[in-house]
């Protein structure tokens, strides 16, 4: 897996990943759809693994990269 994201996009799945994760959580009674509570809280998931590999296997099926080597 080469990375394939760039800081910025990783900070921004960080970020998107804790909101998700945490409306899954302590949404209360606002949704009450057990299965769409768990979808939400598995794409948080999968953005915060995004956030950590620095690789996104959508951009990776898109041929999209925003990595900048340093080279």
């Amino acid at each position: 897996m080469k990375k394939n994201l760039h800081l910025v996009d990783r900070i921004i799945r960080g970020v998107i990943g804790v909101v998700f994760i945490g409306f899954a959580l302590f949404n209360g009674d606002y949704l009450e759809e057990p299965v769409l509570e768990v979808l939400i809280g598995v794409f948080g998931v999968l953005n915060l693994i995004s956030l950590f590999s620095g690789w996104c296997p959508v951009y990776h099926v898109a041929g999209i990269s925003t990595y900048k080597d340093k080279n």
